[in-house]
């Protein structure tokens, strides 16, 4: 008597709809400072947030994942399958960092700049010229006097001092006293 197998069961993935614009608002979600959610709105206008964007207002109000989840209508485990995704935390880093940081980089060059003229103390004036003007503490040291670099100038010395040992004349011993 023959066996008869079953048929084979295929199994099959479920397909998910890759909500392009709900992911782009949690990116956007995660890359805003929490700070910015306590500020009152007119404070954020003054920053330089659009404050007028209905969706970033939706975004400011939301505080956890769940909440997230249940204002854009997608499953609770939606969010965990994007951050999984390669490259989700340098999106999210990159807005932080030009929607966020680089906003204020002018503001705070323009104080930096009037704390090292008000204090000219050595570290702020270090940091100051090393951003500003390229200096390094790394540089070909020189001296200008002689045209000549380090090595150069070390091994001219040596070889002088070497001169003058040989034409030293033998140390006197102390029968000759």
């Amino acid at each position: 008597m023959g066996s008869t197998k079953a048929p084979a069961v295929v199994k099959t993935r479920k397909l998910f709809v890759v909500k392009e614009a709900e992911k782009e608002a949690y990116i956007l979600w995660r890359s805003i400072p929490a700070m910015l959610r306590i500020l009152d709105p007119k404070e954020a206008k003054k920053m330089g947030y659009d404050v007028d964007n209905p969706v970033f207002m939706r975004l400011l109000k939301i505080q956890t994942k769940g909440e997230f989840c249940s204002e854009f209508g997608i499953s609770v485990n939606t969010p965990a399958n994007w951050e999984a995704e390669e490259g989700f935390q340098n999106k999210v880093d990159a807005l932080s960092f030009s929607g966020n940081v680089m906003r204020f980089k002018k503001d705070v060059d323009f104080s930096f700049t009037q704390k090292v003229l008000k204090h000219g103390d050595a570290h702020r004036m270090k940091l100051w010229k090393q951003l500003y003007e390229g200096w390094s503490e790394k540089i070909e040291h020189r001296n200008t006097n002689l045209n000549v670099d380090v090595v150069g100038l070390v091994q001219e010395i040596e070889a002088r001092n070497a001169k003058l040992r040989a034409e030293e004349p033998a140390p006197l011993s102390p029968t000759h006293i």
